[in-house]
């Protein structure tokens, strides 16, 4: 017999934006999650090698529903996503990770000048 697990339908609201950060390629683009008048928490959700892709904003909307608070997911890949491990691994070796910290710095400060606390 199938054991068919209830799925979990995210109804967080999503928000694309882009917050100023003192990395070389400029403002980062990001993807905002979570009523942003109702909570005043808010948490920086990392992407994982592939980039900010589908997967990483759906986990970002369902922690911010979970928590009650807000997200956001910088887009460190500044838009490009891999769908393959090769491609993954391409662009992890190739990132800019002092420009990647300024770019987590950049989401951190957006949140707090919106009056999310960490």
């Amino acid at each position: 017999m199938k054991t068919i697990l209830p799925t979990r339908r995210i109804m967080s609201l999503k928000e694309k934006v882009c917050f100023p950060s003192e990395n070389k390629q400029g403002a980062c683009p990001g993807v905002l999650t979570g009523d942003t008048g109702k909570s005043s928490q808010g948490l920086v959700v990392l992407q994982e090698w592939w980039g900010m892709n589908e997967v990483i904003v759906n986990e970002a909307a369902d922690i911010s529903e979970r928590g009650n608070l807000v997200t956001l997911v910088p887009d460190l890949y500044r838009g490009k996503v891999a769908t393959d491990h090769e491609t993954a691994g391409h662009y992890m070796s190739d990132l800019d990770w002092p420009g990647a910290v300024q770019d987590i710095c950049g989401a951190a400060k957006y949140l707090k000048e919106r009056g999310k606390c960490m």
